[in-house]
């Protein structure tokens, strides 16, 4: 009972995240997979390498996600601190019942 109530909480934590940092969480998750699939795939060991495609694509693709991750979060603070200030200068002040 207490890991679905959990999952539920997750999910609900993960559709409140702004739409880049799910596309990023996303992205970022698929180049993960990718990488361990690379390097499970490789017979050579460390030794050998995969070939420089796959496996810098699977670490590009990983800090594109990450990249994106981190901007939706900035562009949602951002957002909201810009509607903050703007609700303040429509009402006058950060404390409409200030003295005057």
């Amino acid at each position: 009972m207490l890991t679905i109530e959990t999952t539920k909480r997750a999910l609900a934590e993960l559709w409140a995240l702004p739409i880049a940092s799910r596309i990023g969480l996303a992205v970022t998750l698929v180049a993960g997979v990718m990488d361990t699939v690379v390097h499970l795939l490789g017979s050579g060991g460390h030794a050998m390498h995969h070939g420089p495609l796959p496996e810098h694509a699977a670490h590009v693709l990983g800090i594109v996600g990450m990249v994106l991750v981190l901007a939706g979060v900035v562009f949602h603070g951002a957002r909201r601190q810009l509607s903050r200030r703007a609700a303040a200068a429509i009402n006058g002040g950060l404390d409409p019942n200030a003295p005057r």
